[in-house]
Parts: structure tokens; sequence; C-alpha cells
């Protein structure tokens, strides 16, 4: 009966825990979205949803990263104005699934490697929102809008990864479950051990 009642009270905080981990990724969001609409420099806005998709995909599952990722990129597209609604959330559905999987499996959960994939995805979007919303309709033009608009805003999401991940790791940090905590851990241990041994 004890034992019983130990894993209800164990199962309630990690709910909790888990709650609050989704309220703060939550409200970064429309922080983030916020800045997007009502950019603090005229004139530029660096796409700061992306490496919060991202980063959050690294520590998530695959099903939540995905979900999260699409909303990022929807809330994206409304505050740009410009893309079509879902064109952002396509793409970074697929990324932090790719991401989430990645991190599971084959990826160390560290600031470089977070920086390495941010910088693939924003590479990825850059390109395809160059060629299917400058370079189809403004021809010999969208070296311009690339050089003036795409370059800074993805270039800013690639530099402002580095507070964004430090965020995120905070809220992990603070909020996953201590067992999650330890399992992942211990797992580390177990892979830097076999490497030290080969």
């Amino acid at each position: 009966m004890k034992m019983r009642l130990t894993n209800k009270a164990r199962t309630r905080k990690a709910a909790v825990r888990c709650f609050l981990r989704w309220a703060l990724y939550s409200a970064a969001l429309i922080f983030f979205f916020a800045i997007e609409g009502n950019p603090i420099i005229p004139n530029y806005c660096p796409l700061l949803l992306i490496p919060l998709a991202t980063s959050v995909a690294m520590y998530e599952g695959d099903l939540a990263a995905g979900i999260f990722g699409a909303l990022c990129g929807l809330m994206l597209d409304i505050a740009n104005g410009v893309t079509v609604a879902g064109f952002s959330a396509l793409l970074l559905l697929c990324a932090c699934v790719f991401i989430s999987l990645l991190s599971r499996f084959f990826v160390k959960k560290t600031f470089v490697s977070h920086l390495i994939l941010n910088a693939g995805t924003c590479v990825i979007m850059a390109l395809l929102d160059f060629v299917f919303l400058h370079w189809v309709w403004e021809g010999t033009q969208s070296a311009i809008s690339f050089r003036k608009l795409i370059l800074p805003a993805y270039g800013g999401a690639i530099f402002w990864s580095i507070p964004v991940y430090a965020l995120v790791t905070l809220i992990v940090r603070k909020l996953r479950p201590k067992e999650q905590q330890r399992l992942a851990e211990s797992a580390q241990n177990a892979e830097e051990q076999e490497n030290a041994e080969d």
C-alpha cells in the first residue's frame, strides 16, 4: 500500500514537472512570436522560433518535437506575413522529428551538436525560402533579397541559437523528472566508458 502511494506521488510530480516544462516552452514561443511580429531593431528580425524548435526537439520525443516544431513554424509564417501559412510549419515539422530521432539514437545532446543541427535546418530553410519565395518571383533581383533579407534573418537564427539553447537546457535540467535525468546520465556514462576502453 505504501509503495502504491509512493508511485502515485512520483507520477504526480512527474506530470506537474512535464506540465511546467511545456508551459515554459509555450511562454518562450509566445515571447519570440511577439518579437517576430514587432522587431526591436527596425527592419531586422532574427528567426528565434527556429532555434527554439530545434533545441526543444533535442530533449523531447519525436511526436512532441514534431508538433512543437509545426507550431513554431506556423507562428513564424503568421509573424512573417510573406510566406504561405504552413511553409515553415512543414519544414520545421520534418526537421524537429529528424533532430529528435538523431539526438535519441546517434547524437549527444551538446551545444555543438545543436549548433550544427540548427545551422543545417536554417541553411535548408533559407535555400527553400530563396528559391520559392524570391528567385521564382523576383528573378535577377532576388540576389538583393538574399543579401538584405535572407542572410541576416537566418544568420540571426544561427547566432541566437546560443542563448535559446541555454534557456531550453535550463528548463530541461530544472523540470525533467529525476528518473529520466538519471537514466540519461547513466547511458552517457556507459557510453563514455566504452569510448575510453576503445
